[in-house]
């Protein structure tokens, strides 16, 4: 059905009829089912809750050099991150990072802290370092749970912008509708 409207020439003649390009509606549908399945996909690989990230932490800090102005100031991020002052806690990880990189215990606190300040990138590119002997494993369990996480904000991000898309369309064809029969 022709529109009544002046033609668009960057459109195809199909989508000359709804006034915008289809095509990138349908991509941009495609893309959302992308990012949910890729999110479900990584959820049934390594699963991790928020509660084992958080636990990752420890309560005491456990290097050797405890009693040391390092060590005091490691206790202190601690404290905070448990605290729940992540924000905090991950300007002294990093302060700490800055004169000691070897430090595991640093690392897993700014990733933790990031995680929970939902800086999902950061967060995995400072675990990704990690050497941790004891927690072999859960270095690459949080960079897929960071992943997760990734995924289901950019699927969320595409499926509002989807929403805001057709209540845009809806509203102008209304408008559109309005006019026309304003005329006629």
């Amino acid at each position: 059905m022709p529109t009544p409207f002046k033609k668009d020439s960057s459109l195809c003649d199909k989508c000359q009829q709804y006034g915008y390009c289809i095509a990138e509606d349908e991509r941009n549908k495609l893309e959302a089912l992308l990012q949910k399945y890729k999110a479900e996909k990584l959820k049934k690989i390594t699963p991790l809750t928020e509660r084992e990230i958080s636990q990752w932490v420890p309560i005491r800090t456990t290097i050797k050099d405890a009693s040391t102005k390092f060590g005091k100031k490691l206790q202190q991020a601690h404290e905070l991150f448990h605290q729940d002052e992540f924000e905090q806690a991950s300007y002294m990880y990093q302060d700490m990072l800055e004169t000691r990189n070897d430090c595991d215990e640093v690392m897993i606190g700014l990733a933790a802290s990031f995680y929970f300040l939902k800086k999902y990138e950061e967060a995995s590119s400072v675990a990704i370092k990690i050497n941790d002997s004891f927690h072999n494993k859960f270095p690459y369990r949080f960079t897929n749970c960071c992943e997760i996480k990734l995924n289901e904000l950019a699927a969320e991000m595409v499926s509002k912008n989807e929403l805001d898309d057709t209540e845009t369309n809806e509203n102008s064809d209304t408008t559109l509708l309005n006019k026309i029969n304003s005329i006629i």
